[in-house]
């Protein structure tokens, strides 16, 4: 049994290839109304500039915030401040001996998969920097329903590197300490993906107190508004943005729902296919006597059939929403399909014995490992749901806030890529075209300054600047795959 091979490249090229964006032609650079006297950026781990699995010099350097401070300096001088991290590696935590892993790095190129960089660099736990001079305010895992949350520090060791009181600071307050005349502000993604990546094995309706939680509707409305009128109060403009479906990032996409292959002329394999329908016959059995019983329909009892063959296979999986048959012994697990979302966890534990049995196989992958479509339609929903209350604030605002839409150009960029004057850039993982990092969550650098130009797109739109757009393709993408 072996790992289903990935889509070869030139598969991505054919998707991407009708996309095209080419940079417009604008008039001489200015800043419009826009007063970036004093501009700073609120956000979590995408404005920190996390990427690859840590927080490290290069994602920092190419966080998108950092890139648009960059091109407002092209304008005016603007000065920009982010709590370095000085970590070439990075950190994203240890192993079982205490050795710090750092980023990510591909490895394999025959069959690449992401990697820890061993040894990574110890966290480094405090900012020497001025704390008071700070203009980057992102904090990797803060939510929404964090950022005015008084004494955040304890809770979160990356704020706690620059809070300016570790007792009693919270995000919100150290940035509105900035006295800022312009910010950027892109929160909420949070409040959705810990319940996302979790397989939404989470509370549905959460308060926010169980981070695997899906954040309730009345509690990111109460949120919202009130730290965006505490952040304009004082006449300060902004830039703010939607939230992406989730399941438009390559944390979702990667691991194909056809993972395992058998091949016919391997006799282990042969002897597999063999077994394990074997070991499903009494299941396929019991789903015949169910529904003769009327007790589930020909479709569901189609849709639960184990029949392993030749080629590649669908993963077993658990499905909540199964008809529970548990009075008959039959447990609610079905073959995965083009529709279920596997995350990239899942890989870890695909194709291991973990107690149960060959995961995938002989036992189903746990719900905590995929997202089934009912799981992606609540998300959904509730994303939507968020978006309509950023909207209506954006609205409330919109003398003084920009709103870019992130959640419709995630869509279109997840569905099609995009070709910047003749190179692509696709929703991947896989160089050379690849825009997100090896987390399949945080963009590359290249990603991140596609982001920053829908920013500044935004920006030049509402106060009628012309701050000039960055050229992506001049930003490292992911490196080449190395020999492990």
């Amino acid at each position: 049994m072996r790992l289903y091979k990935r889509l070869p490249v030139y598969f991505i090229i054919v998707l991407c290839s009708n996309c095209q964006y080419k940079f417009p032609e604008l008039p001489t650079p200015g800043t419009g109304t826009a007063d970036f006297s004093k501009t700073i950026a609120i956000g979590n781990s995408l404005t920190a500039g996390f990427a690859n699995g840590a927080l490290y010099d290069q994602g920092q350097a190419n966080a998108y915030v950092n890139i648009i401070a960059g091109q407002i300096n092209r304008v005016i001088p603007v000065t920009f401040n982010q709590p370095d991290i000085n970590s070439p590696v990075g950190y994203s935590g240890t192993t079982t001996d205490g050795t710090p892993m750092g980023r990510l790095i591909l490895v394999n190129p025959a069959n690449p998969f992401p990697m820890p960089i061993i040894p990574g660099d110890p966290f480094n736990d405090n900012y020497a920097g001025d704390k008071t001079a700070l203009n980057n305010f992102g904090v990797p895992g803060l939510r929404l329903i964090d950022v005015d949350v008084a004494g955040y520090a304890g809770q979160n060791r990356y704020f706690k590197r620059f809070a300016l009181d570790v007792t009693n600071s919270s995000v919100l307050s150290d940035a509105l300490a900035a006295n800022a005349t312009f910010f950027t502000f892109w929160l909420g993604n949070n409040d959705i993906l810990g319940y996302a990546t979790g397989g939404a094995t989470g509370n549905e309706n959460g308060d926010g107190s169980n981070g695997d939680d899906l954040v309730s509707v009345a509690v990111f409305t109460a949120k919202y508004a009130t730290v965006i009128a505490r952040l304009v109060q004082d006449g300060a403009q902004g830039v703010i943005a939607n939230i992406p479906d989730v399941t438009d990032i390559p944390f979702f996409t990667t691991v194909p729902y056809n993972f395992l292959y058998f091949n016919n002329s391997v006799p282990a394999d042969t002897l597999a296919v063999y077994n394990l329908n074997q070991q499903y016959a009494n299941y396929n059995q019991g789903l015949a006597e169910a529904l003769a019983a009327g007790e589930i329909t020909a479709a569901e009892a189609g849709k639960r059939q184990v029949d392993f063959t030749f080629g590649a296979n669908a993963l077993l999986l658990y499905d909540e929403y199964l008809t529970d048959l548990s009075h008959r012994g039959l447990a609610s697990i079905r073959p995965a399909t083009g529709s279920d979302l596997p995350t990239f966890r899942s890989a870890l534990v695909i194709g291991r014995d973990l107690g149960a049995g060959i995961v995938g196989t002989e036992a189903p992958l746990e719900d905590a490992y995929v997202l089934t479509p009912e799981e992606q339609s609540i998300i959904a929903a509730r994303t939507a749901e968020f978006n309509a209350v950023i909207k209506a604030v954006a609205g409330q605002y919109s003398e003084n806030l920009a709103l870019v839409d992130m959640n419709a150009i995630f869509r279109e960029f997840a569905a099609r890529g995009v070709s910047i004057e003749g190179s692509l850039l696709t929703a991947s993982i896989f160089p050379p075209f690849g825009g997100f990092s090896l987390d399949g969550i945080h963009p590359n650098p290249r990603g991140a300054a596609f982001i920053a130009n829908r920013f500044i797109e935004a920006i030049n739109r509402t106060f009628a600047a012309t701050i000039p757009l960055v050229n992506p393709n001049n930003y490292p993408g992911n490196e080449l795959p190395v020999l492990n």
